[in-house]
């Protein structure tokens, strides 16, 4: 990711649509688990600037709690808003074990970097890191046909499909449990909004720009609000065809 990202990030995390609807998609994910609070070991591979930690923290309160990035600004920024937790520099594409057996490890778009096989080390070693019945919880971005100029400012090299993700997750000795698309009522303004840098050159990785920024308060009410009616339907049951990313809990036998 450009290093700039990582600063227009920190600053919109906590307030910013998609970032809002990501944690509410987390919160009931975690909810459905049935982990106790004050009993669980936790672990956010990718942890950016902190703040999927810190709902980590607070819906948990984990007997342990960790996180690693490959950015040290991601790490500078994670560490100021979640100071109580144990955060290392590490690449994913790497194996990283832990000191006893964790029960819910989460990776929120960070393998659409790498790429998943290039992941797959790293991968399989958190995979092998779960105890029996810890879930493995994963957000990608959708369709490479949608890779625009955002891709290139956080350096995608792989968009996904759902059956992507799905097989991918089991071939990590784990069982899929929920697999959706996201941003499925969004889903025509993205590809919209994002549709003059699909038909035009690309500028180069350090000069592109995300959509990472906040839009009007009246846009950011109204798209929190279509994400959390999206996060209740899938709470419902309910598993959208298509959207902009892909969801997906896996656990381990």
């Amino acid at each position: 990711m450009n290093p700039a990202e990582y600063d227009i990030m920190s600053a919109v995390e906590d307030a910013h649509w998609w970032y809002r609807g990501l944690r509410g998609m987390l919160t009931n994910s975690i909810r459905r688990t049935g982990i106790k609070a004050g009993t669980a070991r936790v672990l956010d591979a990718g942890c950016g600037t902190g703040a999927n930690l810190r709902l980590l923290q607070s819906q948990l309160a984990p007997l342990w709690i960790g996180g690693f990035d490959f950015s040290a600004l991601a790490l500078k920024y994670c560490r100021e808003k979640v100071p109580d937790t144990e955060i290392v520099r590490h690449d994913i594409r790497q194996p990283f074990s832990c000191s006893a057996p964790l029960d819910l490890i989460i990776s929120m778009d960070v393998l659409y970097v790498p790429g998943l096989e290039a992941a797959r080390p790293g991968m399989q070693a958190l995979a092998d890191n779960l105890k029996s019945g810890g879930h493995l919880m994963l957000n990608l971005p959708a369709y490479n046909w949608l890779y625009s100029e955002h891709d290139r400012a956080v350096h995608t090299s792989e968009r996904v499909t759902k059956r992507q993700v799905d097989r991918y997750v089991e071939s990590l000795g784990l069982k899929t449990v929920l697999s959706t698309y996201r941003l499925c009522s969004l889903f025509p303004l993205i590809v919209a909004a994002r549709l003059p840098s699909l038909l035009s050159r690309k500028p180069e990785t350090g000069k592109a720009r995300s959509d990472t920024r906040m839009p009007s308060k009246l846009a950011n009410v109204l798209f929190s609000r279509v994400l959390a009616f999206e996060n209740r339907m899938v709470a419902a049951g309910l598993r959208f065809p298509f959207g902009s990313s892909v969801f997906s809990v896996a656990q381990k036998p």
